[in-house]
């Protein structure tokens, strides 16, 4: 072989070297790249992640906490404690994310704040249980308080019943007689309507001691069968008990001392003026009825 053959062969050989050490180095240059590239990826793709996932926990943890509101006012004051924590959190993530350059510090302080928020939540639907549950205590107490006010209540106006049913006077022994006028003046009974100049009225007022002794008001009051009230000398009106209004036929004060006291009250008119059926004749003391009888006239 002479001498310019070899000299060509050799500088061939030299370019294939170089021309393989510059792929070599352009293949490495690359993988270099794409591993970058790919790391930086990775990175940028966790931090939205963590930034997504932050979000998510806000949203969440707003949602989760305000459906408590309005049940108690003492859970409403907790939640707008949390409202206010739960605020400062995002500006404080927010505050992160705008002055950390490096990328994976800033994730792992983003991953750190995610878990402080979900700290946050669990701490504060601890307190909301906690809260609910007293509040269930509370009220059931409550509800047994004012069950035995009530039945305390109930057995007071039952005492207070009894008693004033005890202290009403009653009366006993009523007797009536209708009487006719002679030119004399004087009274002799009769039983014919047309001949009726007055109804007499006695009766027993019982003996009581747990009436307060003192003034008491008797009412008389004779209906006649047309359903009007006699209206006698000594007429008069009151109100009873039920506040109802009633026109008296007669009435009287009497002194009472909590012993037996007979009395009499009567209708009476110079004309004849009472037609034939039956009356109704009702005695009240003190604006009570405490007794009812009828009456006929012929």
């Amino acid at each position: 072989m002479n001498e310019p053959q070899k000299s060509n062969k050799n500088t061939l050989s030299l370019v294939l070297l170089l021309l393989i050490a510059s792929l070599g180095a352009n293949f490495y240059q690359w993988r270099n790249h794409t591993s970058t590239v790919t790391e930086y990826t990775n990175q940028v793709d966790s931090m939205n992640t963590a930034g997504i996932d932050i979000q998510r926990e806000l949203e969440s943890i707003n949602m989760e906490l305000e459906k408590y509101r309005g049940i108690a006012g003492n859970l409403d004051t907790l939640l707008n404690d949390a409202n206010a924590k739960i605020a400062k959190q995002e500006q404080k993530i927010k505050k992160i994310m705008a002055e950390e350059k490096d990328k994976t510090q800033l994730n792992k302080k983003l991953k750190a704040e995610l878990e402080e928020l979900k700290k946050l939540r669990e701490e504060y639907l601890d307190q909301i249980d906690n809260l609910m549950a007293e509040n269930k205590a509370l009220k059931t107490e409550n509800s047994d308080l004012t069950t035995k006010v009530e039945n305390l209540n109930e057995q007071k106006n039952m005492l207070e019943s009894k008693v004033t049913t005890a202290s009403q006077l009653k009366v006993e022994y009523l007797k009536l007689n209708s009487y006719k006028k002679r030119n004399s003046g004087k009274y002799v009974e009769s039983v014919l309507a047309k001949r009726t100049n007055k109804i007499d009225v006695c009766f027993t007022v019982m003996d009581n001691k747990i009436t307060p002794p003192g003034d008491k008001m008797v009412y008389l009051v004779i209906t006649e069968p047309t359903g009007k009230t006699l209206m006698g000398y000594t007429k008069a009106q009151f109100t009873t008990v039920d506040n109802v209004a009633v026109d008296a036929t007669a009435s009287q004060k009497i002194n009472y001392t909590g012993e037996k006291q007979d009395l009499c009250l009567a209708f009476e008119n110079e004309e004849r003026i009472l037609e034939s059926g039956t009356y109704t004749i009702n005695v009240y003391m003190e604006n009570v009825l405490v007794h009812q009888s009828t009456y006929v006239l012929k």
